[in-house]
């Protein structure tokens, strides 16, 4: 049995969509943005200091979203027990 490789990726970019490229590895990417990641994950040893700067930047950016969202979630899923409570004190009331 022999194992898959993992090291030849296969791309399917559609040529209509621009692309950016890895500078090390010269794989696309539709948006910058997962550049950016790639970069400052998988080639964080080789990347410039300026590339981790842009890499530090949008994952606080991101994880400020994240926190956001949990605090819209948590805030939700509270209001909406609090709504079907008092509903149903004021079915039982009556």
């Amino acid at each position: 049995m022999f194992a898959e490789s993992v090291t030849d990726l296969e791309y399917d970019v559609p040529q209509d969509d621009p692309v950016e490229a890895c500078p090390y590895c010269d794989r696309p990417f539709r948006d910058e943005t997962y550049r950016i990641y790639h970069i400052g994950t998988v080639h964080e040893a080789v990347c410039t200091d300026h590339e981790r700067a842009m890499f530090e930047a949008h994952r606080e950016d991101e994880e400020f979203e994240l926190f956001t969202f949990h605090v819209k979630a948590a805030v939700t899923v509270f209001m909406t027990y609090f709504m079907f409570t008092f509903i149903y004190a004021l079915v039982w009331a009556g």
